[in-house]
């Protein structure tokens, strides 16, 4: 017979992974000059999948172009951005890393694409999607590039929760 949980029946299935220690959140705030790029280098574990399963970035007021590039060309970052763990009684690291700072980004293959509308104009939401979900494989490099496409200087916010698992 399989122990079975009444009270979690219904929950999303990350939720378990949650209460094994294997989920994470990151967040990072910082401001995008007009025409520049925020590149958030996604580093993922030797033998961990990483599963994405909220992403949600924030707009001050300007218009932002955000793509997901797998494996590009970049010269790695070395401010790390820290993956919280979401059972804060466990002690379990996150094997995929980020950094807020990557640079000379080129090639890979765009996974999506996406923007946040100049909402101070044009009636839009200054947050992108929070139902968001994409498995990022592993031993493998991302960027979530995020570019200010607007006049002015724009503070972006950037959260993500995600957990990992060995299939």
């Amino acid at each position: 017979m399989a122990l079975t949980s009444y009270q979690f029946r219904n929950q999303p299935y990350w939720l378990g992974f949650t209460f094994a220690g294997q989920a994470f959140t990151i967040s990072y705030r910082s401001t995008i000059n007009p025409g520049n790029s925020l590149y958030i280098q996604i580093s993922t574990g030797k033998d961990t999948i990483t599963h994405v399963t909220n992403r949600t970035i924030t707009s001050q007021a300007e218009q932002l172009g955000i793509k997901l590039i797998e494996n590009p060309s970049f010269k790695a970052g070395n401010k790390q951005i820290p993956a919280i763990n979401m059972d804060g009684r466990s002690k379990i690291q996150a094997a995929t890393s980020f950094y807020s700072d990557a640079s000379d980004v080129c090639g890979g293959i765009i996974l999506e694409k996406s923007m946040i509308p100049r909402y101070a104009f044009y009636g839009g939401s200054p947050v992108e999607s929070t139902l968001y979900e994409r498995i990022l494989q592993y031993d493998t490099n991302y960027i979530l590039a995020i570019t200010n496409e607007g006049c002015y200087p724009n503070s972006v916010v950037v959260n993500m929760a995600f957990y990992e698992s060995g299939n």
